[in-house]
């Protein structure tokens, strides 16, 4: 049977009203907010100036992804409902829920949510409602950012000559320290947005921090703030334009030309102090005094004090040329000293500096006189600028091979002085005050000193078994705790021991870094006692043992693999475990294929030893192959070749004629079969008109045993035979015809014929004919009620037939049933298809 497939397609078209621009923009933003204007396809910088005829409620330009060209607020956060635009006045822009373009939308304009972005839609003219527009919208880390936009009607922007500037700035200083000032200058800019700011002193441009904000009225007028972090004299000008500025031709739109506006602003400053000196008072180890000259209109002076690279503090201000620091500062510190100068000028001075160390009094001979495994005796000479009263040791000691510091401090020591109760292989350093009254003078730091070593009294603290094999392994170990090491490790020994045989061997090993061995040559899945003992020169400590099992192997090939049983559809296999398994068995992997076949194989497994394989063809020969898992991996395959059972044969068959159109074929049952197929095929004719060959095929019920055949020509010999066809898994299967036996075709005469049915004498005819039409009702009757139900009748190619039977040419009796015989059609040929497994 050929099987046709057919593509059944499905198309489905959406189509948006055209023009309507139902379509809010994708928004492109990682981070921050922007405006973005679809009708040019542009993001606009914030305080940017556009008129009516570029932003509507609708796709004004008709663009292939339908975006309603609105002006567009858009934020990296892609919440919904966020955003808020207002009128230049500072009241809100209506919020509409309906659809862009909806006639009951606000007039003129009005704002729509939508995830991330929210738009000013305008439906109708601007006029009345020109000026600054201002979104607020939160950015991806929910703080609220200010978008400012100027939108006019067409006439207003065309006939807009630039934003105009307070002519004069602004002067505020803003920083508290006047060492390092920062100032802003500010302005009003009206007549239009103050798009870009640009500032500079004395003709060079400055670097400055941009600040707007916007002054709500009709006039939309915006408060500009730059903030100037360098101190300077000289004259400050910022420069302000827009959109409207850089648009049309250079700026000209029609007869109106749009240019900049400038404002300005002239800064004085006070002149710097010179000669400025740091001297130490004696009134303490970190006091001084800083000394200046006197400038010119100053009314005062700031003084600053810096340590490294920490913001300076001020000292305090004075109005003389002197001060006294006598609080705040360190000994053994560096420190940078400003002093400005401050009057009646915009701004202070610039600073001069001087640096100022306060070393302390320094012993240069301390040193360790005696060094024992538990104390450290030091001996030192005063320091020559001044004497202490006395003298403090502060200590601070940690074994060499450990970072743990342990302290201690002792007062009123003189030298020479021991120090005690220090663990043996520890080092110690000391710092030597000298004490002046309330005061504490560092006079030696860090002076290092060791007690020696001793016996190891700790083992190794921990055995690391690393890249265990099967036949090797790897054993690595920690250092003998810092505590119990007591001095340098010089060595170890290593001692493994085969638990099973007793075995031992031992390795020495060298150096107190080589912590590590691989041990080879090992026994597979055995476990082994690892021993470690340091030592340190000659001297040995105590030792540290632990146990290791060594890894799995592949296993080797299983044994005994055999067939226990075959079925249609089943084989099912047994074997035994490998004989060295290596390691624990996790699993058996069965690999399967038809024995013709180079494909690929099918891959089943199981913990058993036994399994049973389904799904296959009757009466094929496959090569099933087994092996064995452990955790490592696979061994080696064991394949046998093993078959499927045969479809049955039908075991006895016969074709009995009961009028010459028709034939009752009866068989042997066959457990299990589906079906039975009927072929035959014509073979010649007892005619002398030559006549085409005729053959057929009817297909019964699995449950049935017997079955008519009509609609044969009299005038014809035919042979017959009979397959057994099996459902494996909704597979038909089908088995080898079987012919039928030449001494079991009778005619309906009863007798016993070879290859053609002879005529019989007038009078045995008669006689036959009645024996004939009584058999035939009862056939017809019986046969009718099965097939009602459940017969089966196909046409098939030409059957393999062996036995001829030849109808006789007689006409068919009639009989009386109780249905009326139904003439059976002949259907199409049917093929069964076998799938490859």
């Amino acid at each position: 049977m050929k099987w046709t497939t057919v593509g059944i397609f499905v198309f489905l078209l959406v189509q948006l009203g055209e023009g309507m621009g139902h379509e809010a923009p994708f928004i492109q933003l990682n981070i921050g907010v922007q405006l973005y204007l679809p009708y040019w396809n542009r993001i606009i910088p914030d305080y940017s100036m556009i008129y009516a005829s570029q932003f509507y409620d609708h796709d004004q330009n008709n663009d292939p992804l339908d975006v309603t060209d609105a002006l567009w607020c858009q934020s990296a956060n892609t919440s919904t409902n966020i955003g808020v635009w207002y009128y230049p006045n500072g009241t809100e822009v209506p919020l509409f829920d309906g659809p862009f373009n909806d006639s009951s939308a606000p007039s003129p304009v009005y704002s729509k949510r939508f995830s991330g972005q929210i738009a000013l839609a305008r439906r109708d003219g601007l006029s009345g409602y020109e000026g600054l527009y201002k979104c607020i919208i939160p950015d991806e880390n929910g703080v609220n950012q200010t978008l400012v936009v100027g939108a006019y009607t067409d006439n207003g922007y065309n006939n807009n000559d630039g934003p105009n500037a307070d002519p004069t700035m602004q002067f505020s200083l803003l920083s508290t320290s006047r060492l390092a000032p920062v100032f802003s200058l500010s302005f009003s800019v009206s007549d239009g947005p103050p798009t870009t700011v640009s500032c500079s002193v004395n003709g060079n441009g400055i670097s400055t921090e941009l600040s707007r904000v916007i002054v709500n009225g009709p006039g939309s007028v915006t408060r500009v703030t730059v903030t100037v972090r360098q101190s300077g004299a000289g004259s400050y000008q910022c420069t302000v334009s827009n959109t409207r500025v850089t648009d049309g031709i250079n700026g000209r739109i029609g007869n109106i030309q749009a240019l900049s506006s400038t404002t300005s602003l002239s800064l004085s400053i006070s002149n710097t102090p010179t000669g400025l000196t740091a001297t130490r008072l004696s009134t303490g180890l970190a006091h001084v005094r800083l000394s200046w000259s006197t400038v010119s209109g100053a009314t005062g002076y700031e003084v600053y004090y810096q340590l490294s690279s920490i913001t300076p503090v001020s000292a305090g201000t004075t109005a003389s040329t002197t001060i006294n620091i006598t609080s705040g500062l360190f000994r053994g510190i560096t420190y940078t000293f400003y002093v400005v100068s401050y009057g009646s000028a915009h701004l202070p001075s610039g600073s001069t500096s001087v640096m100022l160390t306060f070393s302390d009094p320094v012993v240069s001979d301390l040193i360790a006189t005696l060094n024992t495994t538990s104390a450290i005796t030091l001996t030192w000479s005063p320091p020559t600028a001044v004497v202490p009263i006395s003298y403090n040791i502060n200590r601070r000691c940690s074994r060499v091979c450990e970072s743990l510091v342990t302290s201690n401090s002792e007062t009123s020591v003189l030298s020479p002085h021991a120090s005690t109760g220090i663990s043996p292989y520890s080092q110690c350093t000391f710092d030597l005050i000298g004490v002046y009254g309330s005061l504490r003078v560092f006079l030696t730091t860090n002076y290092l000193a060791n007690t020696p070593s001793a016996a190891p009294t700790a083992p190794v603290d921990d055995i690391i078994f690393s890249s265990v094999e099967s036949v090797s392994m790897t054993v690595s170990w920690d250092e003998v705790p810092c505590n119990g090491r007591n001095g340098p490790i010089t060595g170890y020994y290593l001692t493994y021991t085969n638990i099973t045989s007793n075995t031992s061997y031992t390795v020495n090993i060298t150096g107190g870094d080589n912590r590590m061995y691989n041990l080879t040559g090992l026994i597979t899945y055995t476990n082994y006692t690892v021993r470690i003992t340091s030592y340190m020169y000659d001297i040995t400590g105590p030792a540290r043992q632990e146990i290791q099992l060594t890894a799995e192997s592949i296993p080797g090939v299983i044994s005994d693999l055999k067939q226990k049983n075959a079925t249609l559809e089943k084989i099912s296999i047994s074997w035994n475990s490998p004989t060295i398994p290596n390691g624990i068995i996790t699993v058996y992997v069965i690999r399967y294929r038809e024995s013709t076949s180079t494909g690929p194989y099918n891959i089943t497994n199981t913990t058993n030893t036994h399994y049973i394989i389904v799904g296959l063809i009757p009466n094929t020969s496959y090569t099933i192959g087994v092996r064995a898992y452990t955790s490592i991996g696979p061994g080696e395959w064991t394949d046998r070749d093993y078959a499927t059972a045969e479809i049955p044969v039908v075991e006895t068959f016969s074709v009995t004629k009961l009028i010459p159109t028709v034939v009752v074929a009866e068989w042997g049952s066959v457990p299990g079969a589906s079906h039975y197929t009927v072929y035959y095929e014509s073979t010649s004719s007892s005619s002398r008109k030559k006549r085409q060959v005729e053959t057929g095929m009817r297909v019964f019920p699995g449950d049935t045993t017997e079955g008519l055949i009509g609609g044969l020509d009299p005038n014809l010999n035919y042979l017959f035979s009979i397959s057994t066809s099996f459902n494996v898994n909704g597979i038909i299967y089908e088995g080898e015809e079987s012919p039928i036996p030449t001494s079991t075709v009778t005619t309906n005469t009863g007798l016993i014929v070879g290859v053609t049915v002879v005529y019989i004498p007038i009078i045995l005819l008669v006689l036959a004919l009645i024996i004939v039409v009584s058999v035939l009702c009862v056939k017809i009757s019986n046969i009718n009620h099965k097939r009602k139900s459940n017969d089966i009748v196909m046409e098939c190619s030409p059957a393999y037939a062996t036995t001829e039977f030849k109808t006789k040419s007689t006409d068919e009796p009639k009989c009386s049933t109780t249905e009326p015989e139904t003439p059976t059609s002949h259907p199409p040929a049917t093929e069964y298809t076998t799938p490859t497994v």
